[in-house]
């Protein structure tokens, strides 16, 4: 692990990482790694589960080992180099705490309610949990389930205090401050922007300027048109299941009533 971006999504995290790609950082994982194929949110729900659910260490007790090392993040990150998007900034203290030699990158955006405005348009969809046909179809399809179990009812509730829409701006606010006061030094940290450009990144990274724009994309309808592409499949998927298992029952319910005429 050699960069660590733990800038809330909405931050670039998408133009930079495909930034760091340019500059040799592959692969750096990023939000859409969850929900992509092969995806990976059942081990994503696990890291979550023991980050929160593990009891504190009780007072006057020796300090116990972190909730999450370096072994138990390279379930989810063993074959990356970088990590940056809602992965990143939920795990920011236990990756910086377990990978000492990485890099870390604070990916800001300029205007906290454009910030939040873009987030409502695009994460803001998994803030909500409604009984509703995608909820039935998420019983039926692994993928549908686990997006709704790690990031839908785990993931997003935990980092914003129960509410994004309620909560997203005091708690971006804090995750900035959060990791400002880990006190890790010019040489280990950089505060950027998408505005900054090439030049302050390759000099934090060591690496020389590409003589190409900096990489500019994934604005809200963008990121909705991926994601309705990802997840037309699972969707498909759950439907013809529902489908199976609405026959298997039919099937079986005119066995058991045919079985039923007979003793009558």
């Amino acid at each position: 692990m050699q960069v660590l971006a733990v800038g809330i999504s909405r931050s670039a995290t998408e133009s930079l990482r495909e930034a760091l790609h340019m500059l040799g950082y592959e692969h750096t994982h990023h939000g859409f790694d969850t929900v992509l194929p092969p995806y990976d949110l059942e081990i994503t729900y696990r890291l979550l589960q023991k980050k929160y659910n593990t009891p504190p260490t009780k007072p006057g007790a020796t300090p116990s080992s972190p909730k999450l090392t370096a072994a138990d993040l390279d379930t989810l990150l063993g074959d990356c180099v970088g990590v940056c998007d809602l992965i990143a900034a939920e795990f920011a203290p236990e990756l910086i705490a377990a990978y000492l030699d990485a890099k870390v990158i604070l990916n800001t955006r300029t205007g906290l309610d454009a910030w939040h405005r873009s987030m409502q348009a695009t994460m803001g969809s998994f803030d909500r949990v409604p009984v509703d046909w995608d909820w039935c179809k998420s019983w039926f399809a692994a993928e549908l389930f686990w997006i709704r179990q790690a990031v839908c009812r785990t993931m997003m509730p935990a980092f914003f205090r129960g509410s994004f829409a309620s909560n997203g701006k005091w708690v971006y606010e804090q995750h900035v401050a959060m990791v400002r006061g880990l006190g890790l030094g010019e040489e280990r940290l950089l505060e950027w922007s998408v505005e900054d450009g090439w030049e302050p990144l390759c000099g934090f990274l060591g690496r020389e300027v590409p003589a190409v724009p900096f990489p500019n994309g994934n604005p809200p309808r963008a990121w909705a048109e991926r994601i309705a592409r990802t997840t037309a499949g699972y969707h498909a998927k759950a439907v013809r299941n529902m489908t199976v298992f609405g026959a298997v029952v039919v099937v079986v319910l005119g066995l058991l009533v045919a079985k039923l005429g007979k003793c009558l």
